[in-house]
């Protein structure tokens, strides 16, 4: 009981202090400062690829196991993989739009090499698919403890319910269909009961581990897709700094978002002699309340770092598993 208290207070602090938003007058911040240009200053066709990434999720594969199937599972997850891409930035594209695509993948999942030459519809292509889905039910018999004074205590007879549930999520870019990555999440998904329950609660647990699942895996999920720009100016206030960035809410940024700035260093590779760019971090931030539809402004979060920033850095959003989530997976189990 203890440790509930400790941690709804915490989480009441998190709640609090989330509300506080970054209401900055860019009156506040009168003075343009004088960036000095990136070593790698963006090109016309980098500023034409900051628009959102469009995404297509293809139906979840449920490996078929007979508890995911009865479940519905895999169509959980469809869903729920739709429906963060979309509230966070991404553009999902119908699926049914494309099948060539999906031939194509599947050709070359088989095959180990290909490339997409249908409609441009999509950046990047998900495949869920469900690996593991066991739910488990365990009889408790009732209980009777006496105690030295004399005072029995009765618990009653229980059944323990457990679901737990593995996801795997393959994501390729579109035309190469390349897999970029594959992303892995579980979940268990506990419960206690006075009776056997039916069906449903099999169904319902089941359902929930799989969105669990996702949430597992969200962070390193959604930086596959996170929205990317470029820093176009800065106005300082005595010490303290805001970035004007290249991206707004037509690519998905929305006030709060937490921001990394980086800077782009070339580097020759020894023995094909080809330049590549490495990101150095420079500072994060985080996005203000002014945000209209192809710009934002960012207030730094370490003023001595901010001064390294330069004109045409890489701007990008960045998903991290927060404080709040951190508190909220223990109590997950039993819901």
């Amino acid at each position: 009981m203890r440790e509930h208290y400790f941690r709804a207070a915490a989480l009441s602090g998190l709640l609090a202090l989330a509300g506080c938003a970054s209401n900055i007058s860019l009156s506040e911040y009168p003075q343009d400062a004088t960036l000095q240009p990136a070593a790698r200053l963006p090109t016309e066709a980098d500023l034409s690829r900051q628009g959102r990434a469009k995404v297509v999720v293809f139906e979840t594969d449920d490996s078929n196991l007979e508890k995911a199937r009865r479940a519905q599972a895999g169509n959980t997850l469809t869903r729920e993989i739709e429906q963060m891409l979309g509230a966070n930035g991404a553009e999902v594209i119908d699926r049914g739009i494309a099948t060539k695509l999906g031939q194509e993948l599947q050709l070359a999942e088989v095959k180990g090499v290909g490339g997409y030459e249908g409609p441009s519809v999509a950046n990047y292509a998900v495949k869920p698919t469900i690996t593991q889905a066991e739910y488990d039910m365990n009889y408790v018999p009732a209980t009777s403890v006496t105690n030295k004074k004399g005072k029995t205590t009765h618990t009653p007879a229980s059944y323990n319910h457990k679901a737990s549930v593995n996801i795997s999520l393959r994501v390729y870019e579109i035309p190469s269909l390349r897999q970029v990555k594959t992303v892995n999440g579980r979940a268990l998904n506990a419960n206690t009961t006075s009776d056997n329950g039916s069906h449903d609660i099999a169904v319902s647990m089941l359902r929930a581990a799989t969105q669990k699942a996702l949430n597992d895996a969200s962070s390193e999920f959604l930086n596959l897709f996170t929205p990317k720009g470029y820093v176009l100016g800065r106005r300082d206030k005595g010490n303290k700094s805001i970035f004007r960035i290249s991206i707004g809410s037509d690519q998905g940024i929305v006030p709060g978002n937490k921001i990394m700035l980086f800077t782009e260093q070339e580097s020759i590779h020894p023995i094909t002699r080809k330049t590549t760019y490495d990101k150095i971090p420079v500072v994060s931030g985080k996005v203000t309340d002014n945000v209209t539809a192809n710009d934002a402004w960012v207030v730094a979060e370490d003023d001595g770092k901010a001064r390294r920033v330069r004109l045409g850095d890489l701007v990008e959003v960045v998903h991290r598993d927060s404080i709040l989530k951190t508190l909220l997976k223990p109590l997950q189990i039993g819901q």
